[in-house]
């Protein structure tokens, strides 16, 4: 019985170290997680986090199985345990009465010749295994009064023994059904947090391929519209006639069109000259103004039509200094330079649209 019972123990330790391996190989794997930056790698993640839950399932059937295992025996040890505490109580009956026997003999003994003084050791006994073991001592028994006494010695021994089995029934069936309950919701925790992990890995492969998608066709849509300026006027190179710089006075890039100018992750639509505020901002060709007022994150602004399709518009004015429907010629001041609007630092955010399309203003304007 003990060995089989120290399997079971061991049994129980070895399914927790299962356990803690496969928690930490999850962890590894859920620390791996915050770094994988494309699909591929995110997929391999969650294909690790995949073979570390089926192991843990089968370890949670296994742990299952033993925990049905030990209720049975639970239920089993509570049955010995019942048989135990009727056989107890059935000795302690049996011991009452040969107490009362021997309690007869003893007096018996006395009225046929025994001597008071054994009569007072008997009574005055502080217990019954004393009592047995006095009436023991002394020499004038019958053979039957021998065979009480050597009853009650049996009868004492087989209480204590089903008391003491009763006590080991209950301890194992109590522990080995903790260790297994105790097992089995390591596991299930375990699984439960990966099932989690598995979760958030899948939604993050989602979010990617979303973005590799958004990216793909803001990619496909800014190579349009390169085309489509291309075809319309060329590859530019050189300033137009007609035309001239929105900032004479001299002004250097500081951010390009389209995704070369993508600082913040969005496609920027026009080209960001810096310099000076208040520096005096021209319409860079004839048109007419129809538009002056804020222009949301583009701050102050002018927006000049120049027919054909063809519209400029100047972002990010210190003040503006056209009015709705002015008519103006190329070199016309419009405004001034300054940082309005979501904006780092004083520059003129300078945007040429075809048709409603952004396009490159340097296949208008050489800079």
């Amino acid at each position: 019985m003990r060995q089989v019972y120290d399997k079971r123990i061991l049994r129980a330790v070895l399914c927790f170290a299962l356990c803690a391996s496969v928690v930490v190989a999850g962890l590894f794997v859920s620390a791996q997680v915050a770094h994988a930056e494309t699909i591929s790698e995110k997929q391999a993640e969650a294909d690790e986090l995949m073979a570390s839950i089926d192991s843990l399932q089968t370890m949670l059937n296994d742990a299952n199985a033993e925990y049905d295992r030990a209720t049975l025996e639970h239920e089993r040890a509570s049955e010995a345990a019942d048989s135990a505490a009727i056989c107890l109580k059935e000795a302690n009956l049996r011991v009452d009465g040969l107490q009362e026997q021997l309690a007869l003999c003893a007096a018996s003994m006395y009225k046929s010749g025994g001597t008071a003084s054994m009569l007072e050791v008997l009574i005055g006994a502080s217990s019954f295994e004393e009592f047995v073991a006095l009436w023991d001592s002394f020499e004038r028994i019958t053979e039957q009064e021998a065979g009480l006494i050597q009853e009650s010695k049996e009868a004492c021994a087989l209480a204590e023994a089903a008391e003491k089995e009763l006590a080991e029934q209950e301890a194992k069936a109590e522990e080995e059904a903790e260790n297994a309950k105790a097992a089995r919701d390591e596991i299930a925790a375990a699984k439960d947090e990966l099932d989690e992990e598995l979760e958030r890995v899948n939604e993050d492969i989602v979010m990617l391929r979303a973005k590799e998608e958004s990216e793909r066709l803001a990619a496909d849509e800014a190579m349009r519209r390169a085309q489509e300026a291309e075809d319309i006027i060329g590859s530019g190179g050189a300033t137009i006639t007609g035309w001239t710089h929105p900032i004479p006075s001299g002004a250097s890039v500081t951010n390009e069109f389209g995704w070369a100018g993508a600082w913040d992750g969005e496609y920027h639509n026009g080209i960001d000259l810096g310099a000076s505020e208040g520096t005096p901002i021209v319409a860079a060709t004839a048109g007419t103004v129809s538009y002056v007022g804020d222009y949301g994150s583009g701050g102050k602004a002018v927006k000049v039509n120049h027919g054909n399709g063809i519209v400029t518009i100047y972002m990010h004015m210190s003040s503006q200094a056209a009015s709705m429907g002015q008519q103006v010629s190329a070199g016309d001041v419009i405004g001034y330079v300054g940082s309005t609007g979501y904006s780092t630092g004083p520059h003129l955010h300078f945007q040429i649209e075809m048709n409603g399309t952004p396009v490159n203003p340097r296949h208008f304007i050489r800079f």
